[in-house]
């Protein structure tokens, strides 16, 4: 069985982490690791739907690990906070 190696930002401790959830936070969390994303370009790159993408910025924004910046009336920019990027491998 392949390895799979998940952000540890992507384990939320207060509430229950199924594993798609893990991996969808995990390739947006990876996917800021470099610059800041449009929800557009984050949706591109990750592949996932908008609607999952928003439910999970929701998660990860309450828990301080990520931030919206608005950058016009439009235009919504995705960046990381400060916190630590170690991986977690074998998570189960």
């Amino acid at each position: 069985m392949a390895e799979e190696t998940f952000n540890p930002n992507a384990y939320i401790p207060s509430m229950k982490n199924m594993k798609s959830g893990l991996k969808a936070r995990t390739l947006i969390l990876n996917s800021l690791t470099k610059s800041p994303l449009q929800l557009k370009d984050l949706r591109l790159k990750t592949g996932l739907t908008s609607s999952s993408i928003n439910y999970h910025l929701k998660i990860l924004e309450k828990h301080r690990l990520i931030r919206k910046k608005h950058v016009s009336k439009r235009k919504v920019v995705v960046e990381q906070t400060g916190l630590g990027q170690k991986l977690i491998k074998n998570f189960t």
